[in-house]
């Protein structure tokens, strides 16, 4: 054969190239093709997709408002948690076993254990992780299909302290001061989309993404002073050991602006652990003897009563239309102020006849009974206050109303009404915001005046009269060492509730120019401490002696410890 006889011809030969760049040419157009099909017609998705791969999307949620006391202490703040989880159909088979160690990561916080059988849909692996451990763990970097979801955790310092004011806040429910201020509260949730470098690691915030970030809620600072708080919270648990009870509330006013500086109700939770109903400003009971005051007050206010004339209070009772009013015991001939010092339900019945029912009634609502106080609380009671010529209204009406029966209040009502003889006349709004925060400055909220029943002159009047209680009559077990005191006991009897009497004391420390008016009430002693005088004023007392340990320039009056005890914060 010739040497030539195995080589292809030219005609072949050129053959074949053709195929060959027809080939290459239609490869290369498909290539082209495909190219402009991902970045022209299916940019926006395929994009999207490489964006998922590496970016992670974390809904970040607002910080709600803490919640401080006057002087700054922390009732109610906030702790950031965070929630695992986990989609298995976007966890490649490869990787089961990067979701196991994170498990294990998590440790005591999983909701799962590593290796479980149940894999499929979306799974909660852990929660209630704290945000130092969540942040390790991101930034060590996540398997494919898990996420993270941060939050925040409300967090009460003081426990059941202050739970019965400020409530508390969960997802389900809030209550208190927690549900009354929850819309400057809660703030504006956001989301972040974090992109994870090619280490894995989540190291910024994608710029181009549709990041919302969050808006925190409004810090608010309150009206309360956690010392006396603790003070009078405790003592109340201590009443309840020592004389029995249903239940026991305290409110500390200052009255020359409506502020309440603390406010107790014990039992704090019922038996299924929800918060107990606050005695302080819901529910109602009768105010007994500590009611007369508004007797004896508006009878000086109209110039009715001169400051010697004398009532005959010797038969130890009083028969008002065919039913019987008496004392505890006889007390003979009284003037004005005696019938108050010693309690007289006779001589306060005589002293109510000198006025019409309309303006007895017309006093009692000027002192805010019968009317809610519009306090910053969910469910405010108002109480109960019959009207002549009402359904409820019969003779005795007036009578059993001048003695404090037949009227029911609540122990902020009482406290505000005596901050009128305090301050000399004027009845506030009472209020437990003092302050809200904005930016760097905290804006301070003013107190309002409601009216001024009193002039000056009856206030003082008044106030030397409850001196005189504590210093001569039933009031002598409320004094305290070293300041002069002012007060009025009451023994009520139930007409409504399980208990049968009610043991109450409000008084004004110092008696003259008051710095606070404290209410302590009682409900349902045991008999032998029924009376206000052997329960109440005792533990009214003890809490008057603690609170000027803390603060002894509270006995020099208001104003003796210059700016309203208040020693703002600011972070």
């Amino acid at each position: 054969m010739s040497a030539w006889s195995g080589e292809i011809s030219p005609e072949r030969r050129s053959a074949r190239l053709k195929v060959l760049m027809v080939s290459a040419s239609i490869a290369f157009l498909i290539v082209t093709g495909r190219l402009l099909n991902i970045q022209l017609v299916h940019h926006e998705s395929y994009a999207r997709t490489a964006s998922m791969q590496h970016t992670t999307l974390i809904d970040v949620e607002a910080r709600r408002g803490r919640i401080l006391d006057r002087n700054g202490y922390l009732l109610a703040g906030n702790r950031t948690v965070a929630t695992f989880q986990v989609y298995w159909p976007q966890v490649p088979e490869s990787e089961d076993q990067f979701v196991d160690s994170l498990i294990s990561r998590l440790g005591c916080h999983g909701m799962v254990e590593p290796g479980g059988s149940s894999r499929c849909g979306n799974q909660i692996l852990a929660k209630d992780v704290p945000f130092e451990l969540a942040t390790a763990v991101i930034n060590s970097g996540l398997p494919t299909g898990v996420s993270v979801h941060l939050q925040q955790e409300r967090t009460y310092p003081m426990g059941d302290l202050t739970a019965g004011i400020v409530g508390r806040c969960s997802g389900e429910s809030s209550e208190g001061l927690e549900q009354w201020f929850d819309p400057a509260l809660r703030g504006t949730d956001g989301r972040l989309y974090m992109e994870r470098s090619a280490s894995g690691r989540y190291n910024l915030i994608d710029p181009d993404a549709l990041n919302i970030p969050a808006v925190d809620g409004q810090d608010i600072m309150l009206t309360l002073d956690a010392r006396f708080q603790c003070i009078l919270m405790e003592e109340l648990e201590s009443a309840l050991t020592i004389y029995g009870g249903q239940w026991a509330a305290a409110v500390l006013v200052d009255p020359g602006s409506g502020e309440i500086l603390a406010a107790g109700s014990v039992p704090v939770r019922s038996e299924n652990g929800s918060l107990a109903m606050n005695h302080c400003f819901q529910g109602y009971h009768e105010p007994g003897s500590t009611f007369k005051v508004v007797t004896y007050a508006a009878c000086i206010e109209e110039g009715l009563i001169s400051a010697d004339e004398t009532f005959n209070c010797s038969d130890g009772f009083i028969d008002v239309a065919g039913d019987s009013i008496s004392d505890a015991h006889r007390l003979g001939v009284l003037n004005r102020d005696e019938i108050i010092i010693n309690s007289s339900n006779v001589g306060t019945v005589m002293l109510a006849r000198s006025l019409t029912d309309s303006t007895l009634c017309s006093y009692c609502t000027r002192f805010g009974f019968g009317l809610k106080t519009m306090i910053e609380y969910p469910d405010e009671s108002r109480g109960i206050l019959p009207r002549p010529g009402s359904a409820g209204w019969s003779g005795v009406s007036s009578a059993q109303i001048a003695i404090g029966q037949e009227v029911t209040v609540t122990p902020l009502q009482m406290a505000m009404a005596y901050s009128i003889i305090a301050n000399g006349g004027t009845l506030f709004y009472p209020r437990l915001l003092l302050a809200c925060r904005q930016g760097d400055t905290w804006v301070s909220e003013s107190s309002i005046v409601r009216s001024h029943p009193l002039s000056t002159e009856t206030a003082a009047t008044v106030r030397r009269t409850l001196r005189a209680v504590v210093e001569e009559g039933t009031g002598a077990s409320a004094s305290v060492d070293g300041v002069a005191v002012g007060g009025k006991t009451g023994t009520a009897e139930r007409l409504s509730g399980d208990s049968g009497y009610l043991s109450a004391f409000v008084g004004l420390v110092p008696a003259e120019n008051p710095s606070f008016v404290l209410t302590v009430v009682i409900d349902g002693p045991d008999y032998q401490y029924r009376w206000g005088s052997a329960s109440a004023a005792p533990v009214f007392s003890r809490m008057v002696t603690r609170i000027l340990a803390v603060e002894p320039c509270l006995a020099l009056g208001r104003g003796g410890c210059g700016n309203d005890l208040v020693a703002v914060v600011i972070e």
